[in-house]
């Protein structure tokens, strides 16, 4: 696939924001299939507007310059961060400013670490953002990475970690009804939160499914509750977690094992007849990259967590999520430094006749710092990489005077990763009937449907797909001028590893993202269409994200967007950094370097990676202590 410089317009304004400069738009055009794609553009614009009206203009943060740019703290640093001069704390880095890596940095800097994060964009947040246009998308906000708030309770832990309360910092409103699943007969389904009401939704569709709805509803809860106190609120350490009964036996008691471990398609069969039912309650292994035919019955708990905590939405969109979240690092006294690409991990061998100093180590390096782009070196007692992990051990860590991180990037590098997605971004002069805040739209060919989208022909008619539909103007006007929608799009397609293997397999070339992209957008217009939908006519201005910008501007291996699968396989002790205990299988270990993100334990979404925070925040206070340095007696 073709690469594209990564930069994109810039995120909604906020009081901290810098001045922005134009960046001219792509040719304007009343034809959809002949706009104009710039390959040194990451976002393809295109706004339909008559030739004579004057063009569309991107918003964009100014170009990165040569020297980074150094966020101040904002609020004095929490007495535990107070306590000792600088010179007496240690120093940790985080390295990138996603989710993980700003809730690290401000439970690290509460903890008493000088801490530095570094980002090579020119903001924090990661995939966590909104963002906005100008010109013909002027007042028009999108969400361009999460859209959904699942398990709100998650974030209020982050803000209560540090002695803060999440609703001084944003306010948030329950989604309801959850969901709209729009199938491919052109009939629709409603995830409700009312259980009698869901009830006689199913029982309409098939005889029976609403009481077999209430079952199927109590497992899975319960795979939720127990799964989360065994897998994901503890860390995995050894093969030996999935037989050791005081984990698993709670799990085991409430939830047949084998439906855990089959496919959920297996499952849903139990439950329900009807595919279309079957359908509603598994669309989900979207998110974690998979399928309800190799999905393990286990994440059944996706679908019970939208239905019983929830699905949420921070009003003013997701940036209130990446504002807060800085907001507290900057409270905690935390640097943020921007536009600071990080070009090397530096570690060190330990000595052959002492080892590791911490108990337990089998490491045979140390972290010392970090090396920027620009040549500077940071000194660090501790570093948490936030990147997309296989991109850290390919990218960030010397080869040469580590062996071992080679390998352990060659292992990586044909493990089974998620899909990829082509977000379309769309400014909508007028609202969309029928359309909730949150929709999926189903194909008819409920298997054929999940076989990712590869070549150009893969999107031909009659065919449907399933994606996914945002449209929040639902639940909060701010996201667009008055009588207007803002409705972002996101497609699954192959990721670009995947891509290449299919087309490889086929005989056929690996087709431009250009072309990619047009054929993409025709079906999901035209899926609009057959829904009762011509929104075409009604678009104003779109942007569009490709998978080589997903991997080249968020470090997201092979532009998989969830990171790696969830499958058996890469889940608990054998998700990097694998720790099963048995040597040949272990990634190698490094003292003082942590990971945090979508593709290390336990799994990609925002209060996974928040609660992979709190484990890993928890193992670097056991291995290196609170903040303070020890002083010599």
């Amino acid at each position: 696939s073709t690469t594209h410089r990564p930069s994109r317009p810039r995120p909604a304004p906020r009081a901290s924001d810098r001045p922005a400069r134009s960046l001219k738009p792509a040719r304007a055009s009343r034809d959809f299939r002949t706009v104009s794609f710039r390959p040194s553009l990451p976002m393809f614009a295109h706004a339909r507007v008559p030739a004579a009206s004057p063009r569309a203009a991107w918003r964009r943060s100014p170009a990165r310059s040569s020297r980074a740019v150094v966020r101040a703290s904002i609020a004095e640093p929490s007495p535990p961060a107070a306590a000792a001069k600088a010179g007496d704390k240690q120093t940790a880095i985080v390295v990138g400013g996603g989710v993980g890596g700003l809730g690290m940095a401000s439970r690290l800097a509460h903890a008493g670490y000088d801490v530095t994060i570094l980002e090579k964009n020119l903001d924090t947040g990661g995939r966590c953002r909104s963002e906005s246009f100008e010109g013909k998308g002027e007042g028009y906000r999108f969400d361009t990475g999460p859209s959904l708030m699942l398990l709100p309770d998650r974030y209020r832990e982050q803000f209560t970690a540090v002695g803060k309360n999440l609703h001084d910092y944003m306010d948030i409103e329950r989604v309801d009804p959850a969901y709209r699943a729009h199938f491919g007969d052109h009939t629709t389904l409603d995830l409700l939160y009312d259980t009698e009401k869901m009830r006689a939704q199913l029982d309409a569709v098939e005889e029976g499914a609403g009481g077999r709805y209430i079952d199927w509803l109590g497992r899975a809860r319960a795979s939720l509750d127990y799964g989360v106190a065994a897998f994901i609120e503890k860390d995995a350490n050894s093969i030996l977690d999935f037989v050791d009964l005081r984990r698993v036996g709670p799990l085991a008691l409430a939830v047949n094992p084998v439906d855990l471990l089959l496919p959920q398609f297996n499952q849903m069969a139990k439950y329900f007849k009807n595919e279309k039912l079957r359908a509603l309650f598994s669309y989900q292994e979207l998110y974690v990259g998979l399928s309800p035919y190799n999905a393990p019955g286990v994440f059944s708990l996706l679908a019970a967590t939208e239905l019983t905590d929830g699905v949420w939405y921070p009003i003013g969109g997701f940036d209130k999520v990446r504002q807060s979240l800085q907001k507290l690092a900057d409270e905690e006294g935390v640097k943020t430094r921007l536009g600071a690409e990080v070009s090397k991990i530096v570690t060190e061998p330990l000595p052959d006749e002492t080892g590791s100093a911490i108990k337990g180590s089998k490491a045979t390096q140390r972290v010392t710092g970090v090396r920027l782009e620009s040549g500077e070196f940071l000194n660090a007692d501790v570093v948490v990489a936030n990147p997309d992990l296989p991109c850290v051990w390919e990218q960030m860590i010397d080869h040469e005077t580590f062996p071992e991180a080679k390998k352990e990037a060659e292992r990586w590098e044909d493990a089974e990763y998620s899909c990829s997605v082509i977000e379309f971004n769309w400014c909508l002069d007028e609202t969309v009937p029928d359309l909730l805040h949150h929709n999926v739209f189903l194909s008819g060919d409920y298997k054929g449907s999940w076989e990712r989208p590869a070549v150009v022909e893969d999107f031909a008619e009659p065919k449907q797909h399933n994606f996914y539909c945002h449209n929040p103007v639902y639940t909060d006007k701010s996201c667009a001028p008055e009588g207007g929608a803002s409705v972002m799009v996101l497609l699954p397609v192959a990721n670009i590893n995947e891509q290449a293997k299919i087309c490889k397999k086929r005989g056929l070339p690996v087709p431009s993202e250009e072309d990619m992209v047009n054929a993409a957008r025709e079906a999901v217009l035209r899926r609009f269409k057959e829904a009762g939908k011509d929104i075409e006519k009604n678009i104003v201005s779109e942007s569009v994200t490709t998978p080589s910008q997903w991997q080249e501007r968020f470090n997201i291996k092979h532009g998989a967007v969830f990171g790696l699968s969830h499958g058996l396989t890469q889940l608990a002790a054998f998700r990097p950094p694998v720790r099963t205990g048995i040597p040949q299988l272990d990634s190698p270990e490094v003292d003082g370097l942590h990971f945090v993100g979508a593709s290390t334990r336990p799994g990609n979404g925002v209060p996974l990676v928040l609660m992979g925070v709190k484990v890993v925040f928890e193992k670097i206070m056991e291995l290196h202590g609170a903040g303070v340095k020890a002083t010599k007696q």
